[in-house]
């Protein structure tokens, strides 16, 4: 937003969270208190999301992203910078569906995104839903990755080497899960990913073999591919 327009956006902002909150409280004096959560929870909701405006506060307007061919450049504001090539990329993602779960129906609000870039020199950074659209430059980061190294993986798995991904270890043998043991390829009837959970079944059994979190499984998609290729192999 122009600079000539800020001053605007903050105080049409403010003054909309203040009359959402007034009517909540409003609700809750003179009507009931369960009526005046919904107003009062979208009026916390929106002004979080108003105070990481970058035109509320300007400093974050600064921050830019940028994709190449070769890698992604973070421009965090005051000279700093962060850059990784894909193929030297470790890549940690989470997606958060946000809902209001009242007498049993649940409303969605929104999606919250962060993308976690880790360098060879452990420079970390991190890439939220701040940058507008993170469902385009989100898979783009996640396929730009799985290109540059997936052929690389499968050389070295099929040359007997194992690739560590988390709570996971891949070769050829089998997938290999912290405190679970050794699963061969035979043995496992589905890897897949359901409601933010790497779910590994075993033939059957109705649970899970092994359940983690998404966001804790590096190169998510390099370690889908790799391990269906083995799976399917």
């Amino acid at each position: 937003m122009q600079d000539k327009y800020r001053g605007l956006f903050v105080a049409g902002s403010l003054a909309g969270v203040a009359f959402l909150a007034t009517g909540g409280v409003l609700l809750w004096v003179f009507v009931t208190w369960w009526v005046a959560l919904y107003p009062l929870l979208i009026s916390a909701m929106a002004f979080a999301v108003l105070l990481e405006s970058p035109n509320f506060r300007r400093k974050l307007g600064g921050r830019r992203l940028h994709l190449f061919e070769q890698g992604l450049l973070v421009d965090r504001g005051a000279g700093r910078l962060f850059a990784v090539r894909w193929d030297h990329a470790i890549h940690y993602q989470s997606t958060v569906l946000e809902v209001i779960d009242y007498k049993g129906t649940q409303t969605a609000v929104g999606n919250a995104h962060t993308s976690t870039l880790v360098a060879p020199d452990g420079a970390k950074v991190y890439v939220s839903d701040f940058f507008a659209d993170f469902g385009t430059w989100a898979p783009l980061i996640t396929e730009a990755i799985a290109r540059a190294q997936v052929q690389q993986v499968w050389e070295a798995v099929r040359a007997g080497r194992r690739a560590g991904y988390g709570p996971f270890d891949l070769d050829a043998t089998g997938i290999t899960a912290k405190r679970k043991g050794t699963l061969p390829w035979s043995a496992v009837e589905t890897i897949d990913v359901r409601a933010g959970f790497v779910v590994v079944r075993r033939h059957g059994k109705p649970k899970p073999w092994a359940l983690t979190k998404v966001n804790t499984v590096p190169n998510l998609l390099v370690f889908l591919t790799i391990a269906s290729n083995l799976h399917g192999g």
